[in-house]
């Protein structure tokens, strides 16, 4: 088997629960919505909703989306014994969109920085927002990423590398 693969497989299954379950939820919610797959990583799975009535799902800054997709995380996780398994969810475009927007952000925030010589504080971000302006900024020459604060309120400092 497969190092991927974890405990007998259950990546494999795991993705398969929670594509599954998103359909489910994309049929009881009364909504014109459908669920697919939109991309498979090793440790998660990304599921997508689409439909007339997708952007119901996002909520006031993706929160409605953060609900549901934690809600399913701990539907299909919480007997695996995996802890990092993730399910991603995005509806009507909304967390692609998200992601070109916290990158650009990222991109002028930091050559304002180098430009300055002053760290930058970002607002608030959620995990997995962070997540993306890390990694924006992984390889940008002259700055540093690191993250400060207590959940919910921990937000990004984007300082000079030296």
């Amino acid at each position: 088997m497969a190092e991927s693969e974890g405990r007998s497989g259950q990546p494999t299954v795991l993705k398969q629960q929670a594509l599954e379950f998103a359909e489910g939820l994309a049929k009881a919610s009364g909504l014109e919505i459908t669920a697919s797959q939109v991309r498979e990583e090793a440790d998660g799975i990304t599921i997508a909703f689409s439909g007339p009535d997708a952007r119901y799902l996002v909520g006031k800054g993706g929160t409605t989306l953060d609900a549901i997709q934690y809600l399913t995380s701990l539907a299909v996780t919480r007997k695996s014994g995996l802890n990092r398994f993730h399910i991603i969810y995005d509806a009507d475009g909304y967390r692609e969109r998200r992601e070109v927007t916290l990158k650009k952000l990222a991109r002028d925030v930091a050559a304002q920085v180098v430009q300055t010589g002053q760290e930058a504080v970002l607002d608030p971000l959620s995990p997995m927002e962070r997540r993306i302006v890390h990694q924006a900024l992984a390889e940008q020459s002259g700055v540093r990423t690191y993250s400060e604060g207590e959940e919910p309120e921990r937000y990004i400092v984007i300082a000079p590398a030296n």
